[in-house]
């Protein structure tokens, strides 16, 4: 009788790569705030530009202030995420989350293309209550988990 030659065994399946579960931010309501400032500048931004369209096109003095009103938003805001922002460090590189350096991102480091990463930082916070450090690649979330 002969032997049966090589048989391979079942085929395993193949292990899902590990991901790592965000972890909690220990400051998660200065940097909503942050976030919210830095969009409320945008728009003061936005708000700035067309008035000051508006004002060199039609020469009515609404078109000025709000120009001047959007200009003092944006001033402020900015005024405000500069102060607020130094302390926002994360808690494991202790690289400034919300304030870029020029220093090299980590490969795993959220960016939308036309954006900073920044600004992508603010759109992942408003949007999914998460964010990603832009140094270390880090994942975090914003909800704080009850210990017990």
């Amino acid at each position: 009788m002969k032997q049966p030659g090589f048989q391979a065994s079942e085929p395993k399946p193949l292990e899902a790569p590990r991901t790592r579960s965000a972890r909690g931010y220990h400051r998660p309501g200065r940097l909503l705030q942050v976030a919210i400032l830095l969009t409320l500048a945008f728009f003061g931004s936005l708000a700035f530009l067309v008035g000051a369209t508006g004002l060199t096109l039609t020469n009515e003095p609404m078109w000025g202030w709000l120009a001047l009103g959007g200009l003092g938003t944006f001033t402020l805001c900015r005024v405000a995420v500069f102060v607020l922002s130094k302390t926002l460090t994360c808690p494991l590189c202790h690289g400034t989350v919300m304030h870029e350096k020029r220093c090299h991102k980590h490969a795993h480091a959220f960016r939308i293309w036309p954006l900073s990463y920044r600004a992508s930082a603010v759109i992942s916070i408003l949007f999914t209550a998460g964010f990603r450090c832009m140094y270390c690649g880090t994942p975090w979330r914003l909800q704080r988990t009850s210990r017990y």
